[in-house]
């Protein structure tokens, strides 16, 4: 399955031009440990671009207009294209608003829109038979810079992502990624959901190599904190840390005695920026992903504040 979309930013004197093609497929292989390789899917910036987690990503401005033409040719279920706090309108081909939103199906275009209103880091993926697409691969990151008369992006600042997940193996079997069209767009059946890996950029997370170079301790940097998994995921940062949210939920951080906590849940996303200046050098990060039902912490990894 392939699926392309084209990004391509609509210039007025009002906005900037800018023009992006991203590629979808089912066609991905993510190593999840030493000679243990799973099928998923994913968006890349060409045709013969490597999958990788989160996909490409969409680097715009404050207040960029965005047109989409997302041009579906899978073999699976119909796909759409969504994002939880950024509203995308939809068009058909006669560029005719559509009243009602529909998923794009096979060998069609669907015709999207959105305007960047917002500074910020956002997760967008496909809705379609949620979670199975989410979890297959079909997500990625917008992240929407500020202004240029914005304090913030004058600033010259080592800019991290962090997109934690989690992945279940027995979700990426071939009999369920291989799911055959069906223009009902019927749900996929899948089994109870116990993910056994835990990553961060498509590498489990404690192979992390941390957040700043130890010799750059005091350079401030611009952590974006991305779940795109299905899980709830806590980070504890060290004490001396300090932390100054630039984008996202502040009760989502909560101030400890010795340092921080911050809670992402499933599609929530957060921008910090992180001084580091009194921290030790062998402090480190805690990263839990925990159960949202059950409430238990299934994985902890440590990760080092220096490298």
């Amino acid at each position: 399955m392939i699926l392309v979309f084209s990004f391509l930013f609509v210039s007025t004197f009002l906005f900037s031009q800018n023009e992006r093609l991203i590629i979808g497929r089912t066609t991905g292989k993510l190593a999840v440990k030493k000679n243990i390789e799973i099928r998923t899917f994913g968006f890349t910036d060409s045709l013969s671009g490597q999958v990788t987690l989160p996909g490409s990503d969409i680097d715009v401005k404050e207040g960029d207009s965005v047109s989409i033409d997302f041009w579906n040719i899978s073999q699976g279920n119909p796909v759409s294209l969504f994002c939880k706090e950024i509203e995308f309108g939809q068009r058909n081909k006669e560029n005719e608003v559509m009243k009602k939103k529909e998923p794009v199906h096979h060998m069609e275009h669907g015709f999207y829109s959105f305007l960047a209103k917002k500074a910020g880091t956002y997760l967008y993926y496909s809705p379609e038979n949620y979670p199975f697409n989410l979890q297959a691969g079909m997500f990625g990151v917008i992240i929407i810079r500020p202004k240029e008369n914005n304090s913030l992006a004058v600033k010259s600042l080592n800019e991290i992502l962090w997109c934690s997940y989690e992945i279940d193996t027995k979700w990426h079997k071939d009999d369920i990624m291989g799911t055959e069209y069906d223009v009902s767009n019927r749900p996929v059946i899948l089994p109870e959901y116990k993910p056994g890996y835990f990553l961060i950029n498509g590498e489990i997370a404690i192979k992390n190599k941390g957040l700043q170079l130890l010799e750059h301790k005091k350079e401030t940097v611009l952590l974006r904190l991305v779940n795109s998994g299905l899980y709830l995921h806590e980070i504890l940062f060290p004490s001396n840390i300090k932390l100054e949210l630039i984008s996202g939920n502040d009760t989502n951080i909560i101030v400890l005695s010795k340092g921080y906590k911050v809670q992402l849940h499933p599609g929530e996303c957060l921008e910090l920026l992180v001084f580091l200046e009194n921290v030790g050098e062998k402090e480190q990060v805690s990263y839990h992903f925990i159960d949202s039902i059950s409430k238990k912490i299934c994985y902890k990894a440590n990760i080092p504040v220096f490298y």
